[in-house]
């Protein structure tokens, strides 16, 4: 996480040195990730009471998995590439910090595992001393851990804090992630490889993209975000929309060839649609199968003609 070695911003400080230019600099994306934390730590404090745990462990697990590993994690690198040093030291001080506290609360669940990584994680979080005990750091703190003097299991459960949720950045990071998963489509639906960058051309709240642009290069594998009034007329590329924003990617499209693929797709749709209703018409099946196999069928059905509608329209454009 490249923390080892650097500082990670857990040095004594003020209050105004966490202001922008100061020793350490919390933005949108360290508000989202803590105040998403909060709504989880209260998850699971419910669930436990209700003895869910079942619903306990998904709580935990989809908070580490699908919004601190599969989102957080990849816009810090981002962060940590930067040239803004007061930034990457709140951000190494976030990633451990969260990380710290996902150990605790998944230690009821997982105690082997999470004492396991805890171990090596409290040195670098420097939990100790912050709370009366006797303050250790380093390798004093090292040392009294690989000793067993210190471990998971007496420290206290998170408890979340209502004050740090922060409905703003949660609702500018689900803007960013919609627009990264909407320039990941439109690279799917062109077959763009991986491997190849491409610009992108938006029409949107110029301030809130310019904002988002380092973030869509890395994680849509973007060459350049260029940001406009309208899209380029004539342009045959399809288009994603989120909001109010509209995405294109500047490609150059081989009309014939594009044409034979969305006419291949298309009656690959077809296909799948006709197995769909057939099944759906059939009376045996929709009065034997099981309810939810039945309403999979319907929620298939339905999508393949929502891909299919939007693929005609892309055809019907090139004539």
């Amino acid at each position: 996480m490249h923390c080892e070695g650097h500082d990670n911003g857990f040095a004594p400080h003020t209050a105004e040195q966490c202001a922008p230019g100061g020793y350490l600099h919390f933005g949108t994306l360290e508000h989202w990730i803590v105040s998403r934390l909060q709504r989880t730590e209260a998850q699971v404090e419910r669930h436990f009471g209700d003895y869910r745990f079942d619903l306990a462990a998904r709580a935990i697990y989809e908070f580490a998995w699908n919004e601190y590993c599969d989102w957080y994690v990849e816009l810090a690198k981002v962060q940590l590439q930067g040239s803004d040093e007061a930034s990457a030291r709140a951000t190494r001080r976030t990633l451990l910090r969260v990380l710290e506290a996902v150990l605790r609360l998944a230690h009821p669940i997982i105690p082997f595992v999470t004492e396991a990584l805890w171990q090596k994680v409290a040195p670098l979080a420097m939990r100790y001393g912050e709370r009366g005990e006797q303050t250790l750091a380093g390798d004093a703190l090292r040392q009294a851990i690989a000793e067993r003097r210190y471990s998971i299991m007496t420290q206290r459960f998170p408890q979340a804090d209502e004050s740090r949720i922060d409905e703003s950045a949660e609702a500018q990071v689900a803007e960013l992630e919609a627009i990264i998963e909407a320039c990941r489509a439109l690279r799917a639906e062109m077959g763009v490889s991986p491997a190849q960058k491409l610009p992108l051309v938006a029409v949107g709240d110029a301030q809130r993209l310019a904002a988002f642009a380092p973030y869509l290069r890395a994680l849509a594998r973007l060459e350049e975000v260029r940001i406009v009034d309208r899209l380029p007329e004539g342009s045959i590329a399809p288009v994603q929309v989120v909001g109010e924003t509209r995405l294109m990617l500047a490609i150059e499209v081989d009309v014939d060839a594009e044409r034979q693929r969305l006419d291949k797709e298309l009656a690959r749709l077809d296909a799948e649609i006709g197995k769909a209703q057939a099944k759906l018409a059939n009376a045996s099946f929709v009065e034997r199968a099981p309810a939810a196999v039945v309403e999979q069928e319907r929620e298939r059905l339905a999508a393949f003609g929502a891909t299919r509608a939007k693929l005609q329209e892309q055809r019907a454009r090139l004539g």
